[in-house]
């Protein structure tokens, strides 16, 4: 069962979110009970609780995808001191030897990563030269059906020198093709349409994304990922696992702290 695969902390989440559908009628059992005869108030109450708790699994699952709850003003406070993964073998946005480094992993078609393209390109214009994005990919193809198809399209795009530009395209327009209520039935003509857009040999995009090659690039990046990665996006901030999701305040006093430290 898809449930049985949840973490502990997804476990809490969903656990919530169904007390919190099934006190609704819990707390109107009383009214049930004085208007309607024994009888007919057991079966009804019975027929309820298996809605809520139903309504509580949809409400949940629907939201999966997204990164692990928390607070964002404390993302840096209780960094995680846990082995991560080496820098490198990424997709690199920024200047090489920019002084910050900020590794994400991330899924194209997760709504949260979606929310958070623009803020990282807000945070690389602040500082030009200073932060070094490494993106890896990490479609949670459990949830996300298109999800690997984005990653794929941006490698090919990749292979003819248009990986940023493509990753871009795809953050901007997520919900075209890949709304997680009414997904694209057919993403790779939407990708086809992106790469047309962006100058790139159809011919050469098409077969790179159908290439087993590019789906091992892909699933490389998810490999080294799965050490550190409990929900998408997961970033590591110069070194250290963020717990939770930071704002762009945070962020931008992260960085100026940083800069100012090395002057």
């Amino acid at each position: 069962m898809l449930l049985g695969n949840l973490s502990l902390s997804r476990w809490r989440i969903f656990l919530g979110q169904v007390r919190k559908n099934a006190s609704y009628f819990f707390h109107s059992f009383d009214y049930y009970s004085v208007t309607m005869s024994t009888s007919k108030t057991r079966p009804l109450l019975l027929i309820i609780l298996a809605v809520a708790i139903a309504g509580g699994i949809a409400i949940y699952m629907s939201r999966q995808g997204s990164a692990e709850t928390g607070s964002p003003s404390t993302a840096g406070e209780s960094a995680q001191s846990v082995p991560v993964p080496s820098p490198g073998g990424g997709r690199v946005r920024g200047a090489p030897d920019a002084p910050i480094t900020l590794v994400e992993y991330g899924d194209y078609q997760c709504p949260t990563c979606g929310l958070y393209h623009p803020i990282i390109t807000e945070l690389q214009n602040r500082y030009p030269g200073k932060i070094k994005l490494e993106y890896h990919h990490f479609p949670l193809i459990q949830s996300h059906s298109n999800a690997m198809a984005a990653s794929l399209a941006a490698e090919s795009a990749g292979e003819q020198g248009k990986y940023w530009e493509m990753h871009d395209l795809i953050f901007e327009h997520q919900r075209e093709w890949g709304d997680l209520q009414r997904p694209n039935p057919n993403p790779e003509a939407v990708f086809l349409q992106y790469a047309l857009q962006l100058g790139l040999d159809s011919n050469k995009f098409m077969q790179s994304m159908r290439s087993p090659a590019t789906r091992d690039r892909v699933l490389a990046d998810v490999t080294k990922g799965n050490a550190v990665v409990k929900g998408t996006p997961t970033f590591v901030l110069d070194g250290q696992v963020l717990p939770n999701l930071p704002t762009l305040d945070w962020f931008v006093d992260y960085v100026d702290r940083r800069l100012a430290a090395n002057k």
